[in-house]
């Protein structure tokens, strides 16, 4: 029966579009981080489908962009 769940839920992401896919992804993760083994097994599916469709996005494999200063970063003491 675990099968045909699953055959059911690949189906299901199969039918949905781009945005529905990313958003799925993002609750079925939030989920997952709470403890929902479910959605545990589910987020892989359909991220798997996510990165098929679009390829890696930046928020998942995309180094973090510095926030703040764009200049270099001066040391607190001042040498005369």
């Amino acid at each position: 029966m675990a099968s045909q769940s699953g055959q059911h839920s690949r189906m299901d992401i199969m039918n949905l579009d781009d945005e529905a896919l990313a958003a799925t992804a993002y609750v079925l993760r939030q989920r997952a981080k709470l403890g929902d083994r479910e959605a545990r097994r589910t987020v892989n599916e359909v991220e798997a489908e996510l990165t098929r469709r679009i390829g890696p996005t930046p928020s998942q494999m995309g180094a973090l962009m510095p926030v703040g200063r764009t200049t270099t970063h001066r040391p607190w003491w001042r040498l005369w």
